[in-house]
């Protein structure tokens, strides 16, 4: 694994876990408060899903994540890249309600692009 960049929120109060190599199958930005969803959010659907790690407790194809936690859109712009790219990526994902966004979705702590 090559890490070619990474960004990373505060520590998390709930569990938490590193998956990947994933592949990104959709990224969205959340315009206006639809499903549940507010207004800043970020969704990302990971292509085949992702085994939940033990001790996590979320849905194991979308990471819903709040504006707040990736204000500047650095993790935003990471996985745009890697789903442009079809490149894989490595996460750091947290079933903490402080930072998830969607019940039962957890949220992104981490992005790191891998080759």
């Amino acid at each position: 694994m090559i890490l070619l960049s990474s960004f990373v929120v505060g520590p998390a109060r709930a569990a938490q876990a590193y998956i990947g190599p994933v592949y990104i199958d959709r990224v969205s930005a959340v315009g206006l408060a639809i499903g549940g969803h507010l207004p800043g959010n970020m969704e990302v659907k990971v292509q085949g899903g992702f085994t939940v790690p033990s001790g996590v407790v979320c849905n194991n194809t979308y990471i819903t994540t709040l504006k707040s936690v990736d204000v500047d859109l650095r993790m935003f712009a990471l996985l745009s890249l890697a789903q442009t790219k079809k490149q894989p990526v490595y996460l750091m994902i947290t079933d903490d309600p402080t930072y998830t966004a969607f019940s039962g979705r957890c949220s992104l702590m981490f992005v790191e692009l891998a080759q």
